[in-house]
């Protein structure tokens, strides 16, 4: 599938299946991935996101299962984290990471966070001739640094950080916008009309839990990002508004941990989707996933993913 809008950049999927930055390493197999897993079966992987310099991250404990076990499937598991985007800076990641990504065999998009518009520009200028990846992916939300979801929290800001690099590369550019807005289209807007060719939807919410025996927080650093089945409804609502304010491919996160779940980010407006947390819990739901999006269009009489796509969304739609 094409991942194009209007006469944009473009960015090829062999499916609408990727797996989602955080969840996926920085290696050709990611966190746990099995190593005889075919990753060129998927759509597109994303590696963890890169800085402009080293970072150490969050103290420990960085990682908090928090099932609500109620009405949850075997397996489904929502998580607090708070890894405070530890990765190993831009410049390293070039050198030495991104050789090893065209060996995966499917679409790369690199994760890049910068601390400010500027930042993300040189982020971007300093990818341009260096292979193994096909798209980049600002991540303009995260809520495990210090005032990281400011990026998405303004619209202005928003703009700023997708033109800087929008200016600074020929590479498809999505924005990873964040779930905590009070109206996600007009950040939406904002980043498209800076250029954006297309919006991630959504980052995790922050949150805490505390434990009552310690009476201290579970995480150290004190508060993280809630993923999982609880992000879900949270993240379908995002993708059906902003569906119905751009006119550019959306791609929907949290929670999807089997295709019932894809499906409901694909009938709301998603174009494809990015399995996170359910590959902490399964390494191989993105392929399980993927598997049983084909046995229901197949089921169903389906033909076509574009039968699918935005079938919930009002008829007057764009």
């Amino acid at each position: 599938m094409d991942l194009a809008p209007r006469n944009r950049h473009h960015l090829w999927l062999a499916n609408p299946v990727m797996i989602a930055s955080g969840t996926f390493g920085y290696d050709g197999y990611g966190r746990g991935i099995p190593a005889d897993a075919n990753l060129a079966q998927l759509g597109a992987v994303i590696p963890k996101t890169v800085t402009r310099w080293l970072r150490q991250g969050n103290p420990e404990p960085r990682w908090y299962p928090t099932s609500y076990r109620e009405g949850l499937a075997a397996g489904e598991t929502t998580f607090l984290n708070s890894i405070g985007l530890a990765n190993p800076g831009i410049e390293d990641a070039l050198a030495r990471l991104a050789p090893q990504w065209p060996d995966i065999g499917t679409t790369v998009v690199l994760s890049l966070s910068g601390e400010s518009a500027a930042q993300f520009g040189e982020m971007a200028a300093m990818t341009q001739g260096v292979a193994g990846f096909q798209a980049l992916e600002l991540n303009l939300s995260c809520p495990n640094i210090e005032d990281g979801a400011h990026f998405s929290h303004d619209p202005r800001l928003a703009a700023a950080a997708v033109a800087a690099v929008r200016a600074n590369t020929d590479l498809p550019v999505l924005a990873k916008l964040a779930p905590n807005v009070p109206d996600i289209t007009v950040i939406a807007r904002a980043a498209v009309d800076a250029g954006a060719d297309a919006l991630t939807l959504s980052n995790t919410i922050p949150a805490m839990r505390i434990d009552v025996a310690t009476r201290k927080p579970v995480l150290g650093g004190i508060t993280g990002g809630l993923s999982g089945p609880g992000l879900r409804p949270v993240a379908v609502a995002l993708v059906y508004r902003a569906a119905q304010a751009v006119d550019v491919p959306i791609i929907g996160v949290g929670g999807i941990f089997c295709a019932r779940d894809a499906l409901e980010y694909l009938m709301a407006g998603a174009s494809a989707v990015q399995v996170g947390s359910a590959t902490l819990a399964d390494p191989r739901a993105a392929f399980r996933i993927l598997e049983e999006l084909k046995t229901y269009l197949a089921e169903n009489g389906i033909s076509s993913l574009a039968q699918v796509i935005g079938a919930a969304l009002p008829k007057s739609s764009p």
